[in-house]
């Protein structure tokens, strides 16, 4: 496979073992706590012989992300950063089928290349407008900046397309990053899909059952993000992500709504949108975030 095919795979890996892991987790009558379902979820992922272990993006443990928040009580999706351990997934938070909000992350690495396929959504089990609304103008504002992208572009001009969706819409980004420097972006290139890598970070990746840790910080590191200073353009072939994290600027009533996606632009320069959300969408009965 060429590195595009590798990233569509590897997030593909990620997308196809959550809908495992959901679908016998909701078809159960058990309650299903946050480490729950990323125990279940990461169990699923190891299957998989060609992924990494564990993600790339640590802390949180295994590099994974699930958080659980209802539309009462949305503070768990108020957080700036997964990192910190108050965000990590807990075993006495558990899922409200009836109004329940879950963020669901995950950052898979193909071992052999390095290259990542990091997956994000929010999924909404409840009925308020408002909520779904919030759910809809996200994924629409993903869909139009996808349709913006072409080759040349500057990652400051899609970062500035994206900033003026937002404030159309009444939303802010509301991301915090220790490795942007602006600390303020829109997503980042996935490192190799683009560039080749080195000897030396070749040696590093070989090395990743003694020291995964080094491996992660090599990928972090690599990364250049989607903000309004980054004068990276857009080249085939190449791979990077659309994340806006989507909140209504009256924060303490919003709750973050964050779909991570991933945009290939191949050797033709034909461009492939990589959500990965519909039959996840299906299972949660969000027949409204289809087809936007």
């Amino acid at each position: 496979m060429n590195k595009l095919d590798i990233c569509k795979q590897t997030r593909k890996v990620a997308s196809e073992s959550l809908y495992k892991t959901l679908e016998i987790l909701l078809n159960s009558k058990k309650p299903i706590s946050e480490s729950i379902l990323r125990d279940r979820w990461l169990l699923e992922m190891r299957k998989y012989k060609s992924i990494s272990q564990d993600g790339w993006y640590i802390p949180p443990p295994h590099g994974m992300g699930v958080l659980f928040a209802t539309e009462d009580d949305i503070k768990r999706l108020n957080f700036t950063s997964i990192r910190p351990q108050e965000f990590w997934p807990r075993d006495d938070i558990y899922l409200d089928r009836e109004k329940g909000i879950m963020m669901l992350y995950f950052s898979p690495v193909d071992i052999k290349s390095g290259i990542i396929g990091d997956f994000e959504m929010t999924l909404y089990f409840g009925k308020n407008k408002l909520l779904i609304n919030q759910i809809k103008t996200s994924l629409k504002i993903i869909s139009k900046t996808f349709k913006f992208v072409d080759v040349g572009l500057k990652f400051s001009d899609i970062a500035k397309f994206m900033d003026n969706l937002l404030m159309k819409n009444h939303l802010i980004n509301s991301v915090y990053s220790i490795s942007d420097p602006l600390n303020n972006n829109f997503g980042h290139t996935i490192p190799y899909s683009y560039e080749d890598m080195t000897q030396d970070e070749n040696k590093i990746l070989r090395l990743e059952k003694k020291d995964w840790q080094t491996v992660c910080n090599m990928i972090s590191k690599k990364r250049r993000f989607l903000n309004i200073s980054e004068d990276l353009e857009l080249q085939v072939p190449m791979a990077f992500t659309i994340e806006p994290r989507c909140k209504l600027n009256d924060e303490d009533k919003s709750p973050l709504i964050s779909f991570h996606t991933v945009v290939l632009i191949k050797e033709n320069g034909k461009k492939e949108l990589l959500t990965n959300f519909d039959k996840i969408f299906k299972l949660a009965r969000m027949d409204y975030a289809l087809n936007l």
